[in-house]
């Protein structure tokens, strides 16, 4: 399936920081982000479940990103990959993520979406979670989903 990976992103946050949070997310997306091989129903399941662990877990008054990026193939070959990244400034260490329930329903998820899940450790504290997707050069006939 093809996914709209900047669409997958805004419908999760919509619905995720709805009842008035949405003000505590920012929202990157440029406009001529790819679309994916994935799942879109299992990909806005994913950002979702991060961005509501984001929200749980961010300090008082700081917003959560969420942005997305297209990644260059290697060279001479393929589409590349988007990234999607939610990013907070709570305490946590990448090393405890794997711990939270939220963390592996989004897991679960990214995987049933075609993609992959990774943490990094955000510089200025918290996490960021990096969902990957494989990038879609040629639409083509292929349903979206």
């Amino acid at each position: 399936m093809v996914a709209d990976a900047a669409g997958a992103a805004r419908l999760a946050v919509r619905r995720a920081a709805g009842g008035g949070r949405t003000a505590a997310v920012r929202l990157q997306l440029p406009a001529d982000l790819p679309p994916v091989s994935a799942d879109g129903t299992q990909l806005r399941l994913a950002v979702a479940a991060l961005l509501e662990h984001a929200l749980r877990r961010r300090p008082p008054g700081t917003k959560v990103l969420v942005r997305a990026e297209a990644v260059a193939g290697a060279e001479g070959g393929g589409a590349g990959r988007v990234e999607i990244r939610v990013v907070d400034r709570g305490a946590s260490r990448p090393g405890e993520a794997k711990y939270w329930t939220a963390v592996e329903g989004a897991e679960g998820a990214a995987r049933a979406a075609g993609g992959r899940l990774r943490v990094e450790e955000t510089p200025a504290g918290g996490l960021t979670f990096v969902l990957v997707l494989s990038a879609v050069a040629d639409e083509g006939p292929r349903r979206r989903a």
